[in-house]
């Protein structure tokens, strides 16, 4: 019996390692600020489906419509938690917490994300793509406590309001 596997004509490339870096913009802010300890951002959108049919078809139509974006985050937790305040909509002052901030899930107050990810991971690595979260509104916040002692990571989802790709001019 022959071989069933597929030939191809092409040797496989090894890729190497890219780099997506995250930033948040809180409304009012003219500037960008990037997020050092952002770990995983993971956008997820999905159409809604409605179903029609003619009576006695067994065929039917699927019309997509409206867009839901949801968003998870996961940003470590280590010994400043000023990124994860930033993300909830808590910028920490400029000389530094006072003592009597409080840092709370605030579905009301929303963010704009922006990744920036770039073919390598060394400086001078060209842009490949940047992908815009807007309007993130925070729902659910985790921040596990790891018996074992290891980095403690927030895992924050919740949805917004769109979601998009700019392609690198020239890629």
């Amino acid at each position: 019996m022959a071989n069933p596997r597929t030939d191809f004509a092409h040797s496989l490339e090894v890729r190497q390692q890219y780099l997506s870096m995250l930033f948040c913009k809180i409304p009012g802010e003219a500037a960008w600020t990037l997020m050092n300890q952002a770990r995983v951002a993971s956008p997820d959108l999905t159409a809604d489906k409605k179903e029609y049919r003619r009576v006695g078809d067994k065929n039917k139509k699927i019309v997509y419509g409206e867009i839901t974006a949801d968003v998870k985050l996961n940003v470590y937790v280590e010994d400043n938690i000023a990124e994860v305040a930033r993300l909830l909509g808590t910028v920490r002052p400029g000389g530094g917490w006072v003592g009597n901030e409080i840092i709370q899930l605030d579905p009301t107050k929303v963010c704009d994300l922006k990744l920036v990810s770039y073919d390598g991971v060394t400086v001078g690595s060209p842009e490949l793509f940047t992908e815009y979260i807007n309007q993130f509104a925070p729902g659910k916040l985790g921040i596990p406590e790891d018996a074992e002692g290891d980095v403690r990571i927030a895992e924050l989802s919740g949805s917004a309001y769109e979601y998009y790709i700019i392609p690198a001019a020239g890629v």
